[in-house]
Parts: C-alpha cells; structure tokens; sequence
C-alpha cells in the first residue's frame, strides 16, 4: 500500500514538473514572438522610365514594425551597381534609423539630391532597353537600451533585412513640337472654310 502511493507521488511528481517546463516553455516563446521585429519596404514607383543620357531615380517608404527595437539601416544594395548601360548612385539615400513603429518616407528629388537610388543612363542607347532587379536594404534591429545605432557602427552585424523589385527602361527624348502662332492661325484659317464650305452645300 505504501509502495503504490509512493508510486503515485512520484507519478504527480512528475506530471508536475513536465506541466513547469512546458509552463516556461510557452512562457520562453510567446516572449521572443512579441519581439519579432520585422519591416515593410516600398520602392516608389518601382518602374521608372527616361530618355539615353538622363538621370532616373526611385523613392522609397520603410516602416519598423517592431514593437520594441529601433531599425537601424546601414546599407543598400542593388544589382544596378554591375550594369553596363549606366553609372548607379546609392549617395541620396538618407539611411534612416528609425523608433518602433516609426515610418520614413521619401520621394525621388533629383534636385535635392534624396530618394532611395538614382542611375543616370549612358547617351546613346537605344529605346527599349531596361534593367531590372532587387533593391536590398540591409541593416539590424537594436535594442534602445544598448545601441538604437547598432548596424551603423557595427556592434550588430548588417544583414538583408528586406528586398523590393525595380525597373528602369530608357524612353523617347523630347516631346511633340508645340504649334508656333502663325501655324495656329493657318489651321483655324482652314478649319474656317471647311465650315463655310459645309455651309454652302447645306444651302
């Protein structure tokens, strides 16, 4: 009688212990699901066009959508930087470090010199030719309370934290010759005696 109700202690015993680990072990992963950090990355527009010998460029939105820890990008990357057809310039990107939940958002201004990526098209190609490919950014996700610059200054090792597609296709130059004043008038002056004539007939 003792040894079975030593057996069902040492039965309770451990249907407790297995319910503690299991306890902290949901504890453990519900902890380190609500620190997921993750982001969302726009490439605006992703297909831009301009004649042979112009310069083209993309902006950009990214979001941090940790609840926790600052996003901090250190680099852009892109298949662009290998193209023949052009010379690539990552210089306008700002690379934002942003708060929890922040977004940073910046349309392409060639004069202001900011977006996510320019490339100036080499003179002479011909309509039609496209390159395409990924926008990659990368960088980390810092914890405030030790460095929100983490990625930057390299305490935390830069990795892909995001890809975008793109395109850019050289297009026409120039535009439709605007009709000079004594054109117009010739024109109106025609148009005028179509109508007189359709006047005549109707008579």
């Amino acid at each position: 009688m003792i040894e079975a109700e030593g057996k069902i202690t040492k039965k309770n015993h451990m249907q407790r212990c297995l319910y503690s680990v299991s306890l902290a072990l949901g504890l453990l992963l519900t902890t380190c699901s609500s620190r997921a950090d993750s982001l969302t990355f726009t490439v605006i527009p992703p297909d831009v066009s301009g004649p042979a010998g112009t310069t083209v460029g993309w902006g950009f939105s990214v979001t941090n959508l940790s609840t926790s820890d600052y996003l901090d990008i250190s680099g852009i990357d892109s298949d662009l930087f290998l193209a023949t057809d052009g010379t690539p310039d990552a210089s306008i990107f700002p690379f934002p470090n942003l708060a929890p939940g922040q977004t940073a958002t910046q349309l392409y201004d060639p004069v202001a010199q900011l977006g996510l990526f320019q490339f100036t098209w080499n003179s002479g190609l011909p309509i039609g030719t496209t390159e395409s490919g990924q926008f990659q950014l990368l960088g980390a996700f810092c914890d405030p309370a030790v460095d929100q610059f983490c990625a930057e200054d390299g305490s935390v090792s830069s990795v892909v934290l995001a890809t975008a597609d793109y395109s850019a296709t050289v297009s026409p130059s120039g535009v439709a010759p605007v009709p000079e004043p004594g054109s117009v008038g010739l024109l109106l002056a025609g148009i005028g005696s179509l109508f007189a004539m359709r006047k005549r007939i109707a008579f």
